[in-house]
């Protein structure tokens, strides 16, 4: 009987609640290796809060969360921390102004153990497209889709099982965004590499995504393919508003 390798990443009835307002209300989803998922709703719907809570930002959160049929706790290992990396809104908060890009990108294999290190980092910043010469530049001296690319490539210098993108352009120019977009692209078909993505831009998410799940008021409303999105009726109003409105744009 053939062996059935469990999902990059599965999610069974998260909950996250903050103080009496359930933020994500019994969401599950599962993501293949080398597969993705897109994560669409207006602001303030819980969708950031997901990726939270998985990544171990967010840790008042009940359900099940798997990496690799592994569970993982409220509590992360080493190891579980290496498996799930983040990329987040705005890079130039995510990144030390005074830290050269040599220096944070050399901190996680520091923390990590992992060897070879000037080699990764060439190879990192290759991957993503950045002249050998930014590495030892300040954050503030690159300009705002490179600074992305900074924090892409730390985030697989580790070589995660699981990137979560959350909002990962809207910070950025118009020009830059679809830079960045090809990139994970691009990086997704030559590294197989498993990511969630959250945005309110369903036109990114349906670029990006094998599935996109529309999420209103802290549950999933519907998950379909990209193929199905034209034409779909959704179970919810709002849902079906934010459909309309990219399909007549």
């Amino acid at each position: 009987m053939a062996t059935v390798n469990p999902p990059a990443l599965r999610i069974d009835n998260l909950a996250v609640q903050r103080g009496t307002a359930q933020v994500v209300n019994g969401v599950s989803f599962s993501v293949p290796h080398g597969g993705s998922l897109g994560i669409v709703g207006e602001s303030g719907c819980g969708k950031s809060t997901i990726l939270r809570a998985v990544a171990g930002i967010d840790q008042q959160w009940t359900g099940q969360i798997e990496i690799g049929g592994r569970p993982i706790g409220v509590r992360r290992t080493l190891a579980d921390r290496r498996a799930m990396q983040m990329v987040f809104q705005d890079p130039l908060a995510a990144l030390n102004p005074s830290h050269t890009i040599d220096e944070i990108l050399r901190e996680p294999l520091i923390v990590h153990g992992m060897a070879e290190q000037d080699a990764r980092i060439v190879q990192a910043l290759q991957t993503v497209a950045l002249p050998l010469t930014a590495r030892f530049r300040f954050p503030g001296q690159l300009s705002g889709g490179q600074r992305q690319r900074v924090c892409i490539a730390r985030a697989l210098l580790v070589e995660p099982e699981v990137l979560l993108l959350d909002e990962p352009t809207s910070a950025l120019d118009v020009s830059v965004q679809a830079e960045v977009l090809n990139l994970l692209s691009r990086l997704r078909r030559e590294r197989q590499q498993a990511f969630v993505l959250v945005s309110h831009d369903l036109h990114v998410v349906a670029h990006m995504c094998d599935r996109i799940a529309f999420m209103v008021g802290g549950r999933f409303t519907d998950v379909l393919t990209r193929d199905q999105l034209r034409g779909a009726t959704l179970h919810h109003p709002e849902a079906q508003r934010l459909l309309d409105a990219a399909l007549t744009h």
